[in-house]
């Protein structure tokens, strides 16, 4: 009897080593499956971290095309403008050398008139002057 509980007793102890066992085993994987889940949320948190970084960044790279196109439209007008007044300039000056060219031609009739008439007198004076010579002869 004392043989049988003494088995008894010995199985029981291996039984309950056993189950001491398993439950270390069953801590030991239930501490690695939350290490596991924890580097899987520090990874998926990294990734989320990137991804909005670099949505940042392209965010900020479109923002700056869009100010460099913006400025070369504003210097592209500017030179456009600047073409516009230029040609109003030219187109101007060359009014004002029509008008005075033309102003030149309108003067240079006059002094020929006036000459003519200057000549015309003259030669009606030469001609007084010599019938009077030719009455006093």
């Amino acid at each position: 009897a004392e043989r049988a509980a003494a088995e008894r007793a010995a199985a029981e102890c291996a039984a309950a080593e056993r189950a001491a066992a398993e439950w270390a085993a069953a801590e030991r994987a239930a501490a690695e499956c939350a290490a596991a889940e924890r580097a899987a949320a520090e990874r998926a948190a990294a990734e989320r971290a990137a991804a909005e970084r670099a949505a940042a960044g392209w965010a900020a790279a479109e923002r700056a095309a869009v100010e460099r196109a913006a400025a070369e439209c504003a210097a592209a007008e500017r030179a456009a403008a600047e073409w516009a007044a230029a040609e109003r300039a030219a187109v101007e000056q060359v009014a004002v050398e029509r008008a005075a060219a033309e102003c030149a031609a309108v003067g240079w009739v006059a002094a020929e008139r006036a000459a003519a008439a200057r000549a015309a007198a003259e030669c009606a004076a030469a001609e007084r002057a010599a019938a009077e010579w030719a009455a006093a002869e």
